[in-house]
């Protein structure tokens, strides 16, 4: 008797947990769904992202030094999906997927350490347009709804490998208000301002990017942008 009361209390329980797995894989499920669909909804906002094979924005950036901030033009030339070369004041950086360099002004080239090229890479990896036409790569879950700058957005997460990023969502325009994304385990808060249509595509040309204590870490703004423009070198 005691045997069989054993039996059906390890039932009951192997029931519970199996419910619990099965209520929590549906719902899995069900967030992968919802959020697929506002991604879908996101490109079509933005335009044909398909279409384009290379990017060139010129604007200015803007960064914290000690006493203040300074101001530099900044050229950033994007072969999709894996080459970017980053031209401002009297340095050039050069990434091809996983090799970099650093060109000097003379002419001769300087291999970047394994971090810079992962700093800067990770640059191009988190730009929408790529991330847009790498839906696959992705897993895409709906956590909810939340108001960002007094804008009322769907919270996505986005996991690819063993990268994260949460991007929030203006519910009504269906354009990115803001990426959050850690490097070295430092949080980084990516604010898109403005957006301007450009060829059919709507892209951001004013970003800021702050720490979670709202320090700044960069600023730009974007005052030409061209697609699908031949970039010489790559």
């Amino acid at each position: 008797m005691k045997i069989i009361k054993l039996v059906c209390i390890i039932f009951l329980i192997s029931v519970a947990l199996v419910s619990d797995e099965f209520g929590e894989y549906k719902l899995g499920e069900k967030q992968q769904f919802e959020g697929s669909k506002i991604f879908d909804e996101i490109v079509r906002s933005i335009g044909n992202v398909d279409q384009i094979k290379t990017i060139r924005t010129n604007g200015t950036a803007n960064q914290p030094i000690e006493f203040g901030t300074i101001s530099f033009p900044v050229q950033v030339e994007v072969q999709l999906p894996g080459k970017l070369r980053i031209k401002f004041k009297d340095k050039e950086f050069i990434i091809d997927n996983d090799n970099g360099w650093l060109k000097y002004p003379q002419g001769f080239y300087e291999n970047l350490p394994e971090e810079y090229i992962n700093a800067i890479s990770g640059n191009l990896n988190r730009n929408f347009i790529l991330i847009a036409q790498s839906k696959t790569d992705y897993e895409i879950k709906l956590l909810g709804e939340k108001t960002i700058l007094e804008r009322e957005c769907y919270e996505l997460e986005l996991v690819k490998n063993d990268s994260k990023l949460t991007l929030f969502v203006d519910i009504e325009k269906k354009l990115p208000v803001q990426m959050i994304y850690l490097i070295d385990a430092k949080q980084i808060i990516r604010t898109y301002i403005d957006y301007k249509t450009v060829d059919g595509i709507q892209y951001p040309i004013h970003t800021i990017s702050t720490d979670s204590d709202n320090n700044l870490i960069s600023e730009i703004e974007i005052e030409k942008v061209e697609f699908n423009v031949k970039i010489e070198g790559f």
